[in-house]
């Protein structure tokens, strides 16, 4: 059993940091409001942002939740939980989208159903592949075969 629970941590957050690689491999961060259901995550964002045209090219990412400074003891060991996310696009008005953009109205409000309407917001599905949780000095922890575990020697 972990001392800390990187999923407490993500549930405290309503948006996450994202990375993704434009046509000239150059990175692009930003940031997206998420949901959590099942093992993935969901983001809904704009077709005319720069993420939504590198994630459909290509389909892999870095997402980042992390501490509030405000809320920090330490600004050097901010809590934060990185994964690697392979992504896919859901298909607008099946079962999943609704389901998800359900989540969302449920979450964020109204807003989020006016998302669900706009035929320019794409809804993706992130599903972690490896990361890591760090909680402060000597408190890391490897994300692998869906859950974390102690840091591996040399990671």
């Amino acid at each position: 059993m972990l001392k800390n629970d990187p999923w407490k941590l993500i549930d405290s957050l309503q948006s996450m940091i994202i990375s993704s690689v434009d046509d000239a491999g150059l990175p692009h961060t930003s940031y997206a409001p998420f949901i959590q259901n099942d093992d993935k995550f969901y983001i809904c964002i704009s077709g005319m942002s720069s993420h939504t045209r590198n994630l459909i090219q290509r389909p892999v990412a870095s997402i980042l939740f992390i501490e509030d400074e405000a809320k920090s003891s330490n600004i050097f060991a901010r809590r934060r939980v990185t994964f690697t996310v392979e992504l896919e696009p859901v298909e607008r008005g099946s079962i999943v989208f609704n389901g998800a953009m359900t989540l969302f109205e449920d979450r964020f409000g109204e807003l989020a159903n006016i998302y669900k309407t706009m035929p320019d917001f794409q809804l993706f599905a992130l599903t972690p592949v490896s990361g890591r949780a760090v909680f402060g000095f000597g408190q890391a922890y490897d994300y692998k075969n869906g859950s974390f575990g102690n840091i591996s020697v040399g990671g």
